[in-house]
């Protein structure tokens, strides 16, 4: 395993977190749950809003692939812990 290899591992977790992160803020929503989308609509900057609201959820969700990812991917290439 080396840097170049690790590195594109993590950056497709964060890729994939990124993306079901968009998802899972489309589908709250277009379910209007908590009735979030009209209170997003009748704020005072409501493009701002809805961008920093599905950006935030997509980062969440990134970061958290991503270390998901590294983690997976170095302890699988252990080979002391393998049985």
């Amino acid at each position: 395993m080396n840097d170049r290899w690790l590195f594109r591992q993590v950056a497709l977790h964060l890729l994939m977190g990124g993306a079901l992160g968009a998802v899972f803020a489309a589908v709250l929503l277009a379910s209007n749950a908590q009735h979030l989308l009209q209170i997003i609509q009748h704020g005072s900057a409501p493009i701002t809003t809805l961008i920093i609201f599905v950006s935030g959820i997509s980062t969440y969700f990134g970061f958290g692939a991503a270390l998901t990812g590294f983690h997976f991917v170095i302890m699988d290439d252990n080979p002391d812990r393998r049985p």
